[in-house]
């Protein structure tokens, strides 16, 4: 019933916003609006944190965005990839760019706050995405040039933030390829190693899909046929945390095979073959989602199921409103 409830907007809500008219000029209206309201919020809770609460900004999202929200900083991400779009846009047509770039900052500062390296990849493939897709404006291999390295600055400016520098860090020296290594590793202490977990649970959910092919495990079964499987080899850190797939397009094949696997894959290249380039913010989201899809199973929280039920066909519908101008 949980998971009926959770994914119910996909039902509905797409099907609502795609049949109804979009006003451009109010549209555009709402999105610097919600550019400075997303300001004010972070800018909130940053100052509760760190001036009322006297913690330090490397504990914001444990204590605020976790704690306190109650939501997982994957999700934040989309929230402010829409600003940082909006004042990208702003600064290309030349609008309050004094302002709109210390803005641009903020809203980068947050997002690498979020310690999130999910969020950095997505970041730098959006910039490098974005020097490239118009030639009008990047028409010199000089401008471009400049984009790829703006790109790897703020990847290098991210490892610097002390969330973001100890996660890579564990990752550097703690990883290994070798899946019996790995499982020996996780059966004797609970580790820290994120990718690690993941080739873990990957191994797990290939080996599960291979098994059950073509109908998968059931869709009430899929979490039990996972914890089954770390008690089985005693992964500590999956055992203890009830650890999902990470993955939305291997969970849909262990749920129920090739059919909701094959629907999931064929919908995000639909979603993605919509995209025209003419309006931004739809290509960044639905991509940053296809992305973020390969390290995270989005559709098991109702904050996802937001995401891919409203955001994008949102910016779906803003995109055929252009189209048609």
């Amino acid at each position: 019933m949980n998971r009926i409830i959770t994914q119910l907007p996909i039902l509905f809500l797409p099907a609502i916003l795609l049949t109804e008219e979009l006003c451009l000029k109010k549209m555009d209206v709402l999105l610097n609006g919600f550019k400075y309201w997303i300001f004010t919020v972070f800018l909130f809770y940053i100052t509760l944190h760190v001036f009322l609460d006297e913690n330090s900004l490397e504990t914001f999202v444990l204590f605020i965005i976790t704690d306190r929200l109650g939501i997982s900083q994957f999700y934040i991400v989309f929230i402010l990839i829409i600003p940082i779009i909006t004042t990208v846009n702003a600064i290309r047509n030349k609008k309050n760019i004094p302002l709109n770039i210390v803005l641009l900052a903020c809203f980068v500062f947050f997002l690498f706050l979020l310690g999130n390296k999910t969020s950095v990849f997505i970041l730098f493939t959006l910039s490098i995405l974005f020097a490239f897709q118009r030639n009008r404006l990047f028409n010199s291999i000089w401008k471009k040039v400049t984009i790829v390295a703006v790109g790897i600055v703020i990847v290098i400016s991210a490892y610097h933030m002390p969330g973001i520098q100890r996660r890579v860090d564990i990752l550097v020296k703690t990883t290994d390829f070798n899946i019996e290594t790995i499982i020996t590793k996780n059966s004797v202490t609970l580790t820290k190693n994120t990718l690690e977990h993941r080739l873990l649970i990957n191994y797990i959910t290939v080996n599960e899909i291979i098994d059950n092919f073509p109908f998968g495990v059931g869709t009430g079964d899929y979490q039990d046929v996972l914890n089954s499987n770390y008690k089985a080899i005693n992964f500590k850190q999956g055992i203890r945390q009830r650890l999902n797939n990470h993955n939305q397009y291997l969970s849909e094949f262990l749920k129920t095979g090739i059919l909701s696997g094959t629907i999931l894959l064929f919908i995000m290249f639909y979603l993605l073959k919509c995209s025209s380039f003419k309006n931004q913010y739809y290509i960044y989201m639905v991509l940053s989602f296809a992305i973020a899809c390969l390290f995270e199973s989005y559709l098991d929280r109702q904050h996802g199921v937001i995401i891919f039920a409203f955001i994008i066909p949102l910016f779906l519908q803003n995109e055929i409103e252009n189209k048609s101008i």
